[in-house]
């Protein structure tokens, strides 16, 4: 399995002085944690002020920095630029909600508990194990999630491109068509190394031997429409019209119509009409 991780760090603030509350890094990267966050809190505060708006995000060169809070507490995540936004501003508006929850007791409201707060580091110990629990679970529920689409996606191109090459050929032209998309599939290996086990031969292109751990989904999948790009324009060439219509009838249609409901759910359907027709 990949050790790509979503979310490198989090950080809660309290807001008005900028102090760590909690402070926890999932990626191996030494940084002053003291230092950090003032940083933070700092930014937030001046861009909220001087914009009149409320700052959520902002980009540096490698990740991206997510924030959420409200007048007294600033809870921020480091995540990587692929990482999905809308999921890690759920994540973040929902352990704010368990912060309050935990730390904060019945009889207490937040500015007593952070008017109390002498600065400990681990005072709020709670809520720290809970958001180690809650982002291990969703860095392995998400990365699971992710490679079963893309091992849906490989099962369903596989199928298409079958289909495809069942068209009727002589052996010479059988043999210009594979040599056409061997030829060109090689420069997408050049950009993307993770296509370099895709086996190609008379029945098909074998795809299932991509790991889905290896390379992104937004990346594979685009990876597969241009292979299957590649396989529908040489195949009608090479094939003439007529021969490739009766492929597409009598062999591709019929795993589609069997395989729809995928299809449909990764937009694949999309694909087969874009090039099919």
């Amino acid at each position: 399995m990949a050790t790509r991780r979503n979310i490198q760090g989090v950080w809660l603030i309290e807001r008005k002085s900028g102090k760590n509350m909690v402070a926890r890094t999932y990626t191996g990267i030494e940084i002053d944690m003291d230092l950090f966050a003032p940083f933070l809190s700092a930014t937030k505060i001046l861009v909220d002020e001087a914009s009149q708006e409320d700052l959520q995000m902002i980009d540096t060169e490698n990740s991206r920095y997510v924030w959420d809070g409200d007048d007294w507490i600033i809870l921020v995540m480091a995540i990587s630029k692929s990482a999905r936004v809308g999921h890690m501003r759920f994540l973040l508006n929902y352990s704010i909600t368990e912060f309050y929850r935990m730390e904060i007791p019945t009889n207490s409201d937040i500015q007593n508990v952070l008017h109390n707060w002498t600065g400990a580091p681990r005072a709020f110990m709670e809520f720290e194990n809970f958001l180690d629990e809650i982002i291990e679970q969703f860095e392995v529920t998400d990365e699971s999630l992710v490679a079963g689409k893309s091992m849906d996606c490989l099962a369903i191109y596989t199928h298409l491109f079958k289909a495809i090459l069942s068209v009727k050929l002589t052996k010479k032209k059988r043999g210009q068509l594979l040599k056409n998309l061997k030829e060109q599939i090689a420069h997408l290996v050049e950009t993307e190394p993770y296509l370099q086990c895709v086996k190609i031969n008379p029945d098909g292109i074998d795809v299932l031997a991509i790991d889905p751990y290896d390379c992104s989904y937004r990346s594979l999948r685009g990876s597969l429409e241009g292979i299957l790009l590649i396989v529908t324009e040489n195949t009608r060439r090479i094939a003439g019209e007529a021969a490739f219509r009766k492929m597409i009838f009598d062999h591709a249609m019929p795993y589609v119509k069997r395989d729809l409901e995928r299809l449909q759910t990764y937009a694949i359907l999309d694909d087969v009409v874009r090039h099919f027709f």
